[in-house]
């Protein structure tokens, strides 16, 4: 195969890769984010997000989390339309939770999740981490 034909094989493979890093400064002060935290996260997040010891490092690896995992929907059929609502649109539709054992999973709801099912996705994961007063997530979309 051709550089060319490999290429074509990758871009219809179903899996998309997204990654995003946030500064944590984003997010302080805390308390002038309001707007923005009530936007974008659930109710489930913000509580999640205020229980640790560095609130605004939670929701700038929550952030990051959410951006991830729209690049790796949105790059797991990267020959499609754009299906977004648009840069300004609200995150909260992309939930990221911890499981019982602490890992982040997805709960998609409403656009999101009718993106994800338009797109055929059967599955994402997300990873988040944390370094020198940034946040860093990476996701992968798969079908």
């Amino acid at each position: 195969a051709t550089m060319k034909d490999s290429s074509k094989v990758l871009a219809t493979a179903g899996t998309g890769v997204g990654v995003d890093v946030e500064p944590v400064s984003t997010f302080q002060p805390l308390d002038e984010k309001d707007n923005f935290i009530e936007r974008n996260f659930t109710k489930a997040e913000q509580e999640l997000c205020r229980q640790g010891k560095d609130p605004a490092a939670n929701f700038a690896g929550r952030w990051a989390a959410k951006e991830a995992i729209l690049k790796a929907i949105s790059a797991s059929a990267p020959d499609s339309q754009n299906l977004w609502e648009g840069p300004s649109a609200p995150l909260d539709s992309i939930e990221v939770v911890g499981s019982s054992g602490g890992a982040p999973i997805v709960r998609l709801h409403g656009h999101s999740e009718k993106v994800f099912k338009t797109l055929g996705l059967k599955s994402i994961r997300v990873s988040i981490s944390h370094a020198d007063g940034l946040a860093v997530a990476q996701a992968i979309a798969e079908r």
